[in-house]
């Protein structure tokens, strides 16, 4: 839960979201995650060399100086055991796909993760798909067992309309995550038809 303080006040519905660039790198002094090792992520740099490396793409938000949350992106495939799109003519069992390999907020923030997600959601939709084939965004949902209660993010995700790669996975999963996905067909179509009805305006 959100302690009161630092952020009290900002709708985090509304921030913007940067790209990572050099000049934002120094931010980060001050950031709060409920779990610490995405700080340090950040701290030693991890989240940076990876972008250099072009493993991966971060856009960050911040409040003034202060880096309050951050989301990377990169290229995944999706493995389901089950034929997803077989009602589609596609009988395929892997399929291109988005990941959200970090998503990290300050716990004084309410509502900026689920931001963050429904940003990265947009930005493939609008700026990916058009350009390249992408039917899913997938997540590794952290399941972290050696704490009590276990940490497990994927309700998280749930609540956004992600979907577990393996719904008859046994817990604790063998990797400290659960793969989830998101089908981003009808929302695709939805800005094509969207994108129709202005060009007949």
């Amino acid at each position: 839960m959100a302690s009161a303080g630092k952020f009290d006040g900002v709708d985090f519905s509304q921030v913007d979201i940067q790209h990572l660039t050099p000049e934002l790198r120094q931010l980060g002094q001050g950031f709060r995650c409920v779990r610490g090792e995405f700080v340090t992520y950040w701290k030693q740099g991890r989240i940076q060399r990876e972008a250099d490396a072009h493993l991966c793409q971060c856009w960050i938000v911040r409040v003034q100086d202060a880096l309050v949350g951050y989301i990377t992106l990169l290229a995944d495939k999706l493995q389901v055991e089950n034929t997803l799109l077989v009602q589609e003519g596609v009988k395929y069992r892997t399929f291109p796909a988005v990941k959200i390999g970090l998503l990290a907020v300050d716990r004084r923030t309410k509502g900026l993760g689920i931001r963050l997600v429904e940003w990265a959601i947009d930005y493939v939709i609008t700026e990916v798909t058009p350009i390249i084939g992408v039917r899913f965004i997938t997540v590794d949902a952290l399941y972290d067992s050696e704490v009590e209660p276990a940490y497990d993010v994927s309700g998280f995700y749930e609540k956004l309309g992600f979907e577990f790669a393996d719904p008859n996975e046994t817990l604790p999963p063998a990797h400290p995550y659960r793969t989830m996905y998101l089908d981003l067909k009808v929302l695709i179509e939805a800005l094509a038809l969207e994108k129709r009805d202005e060009d007949q305006v």
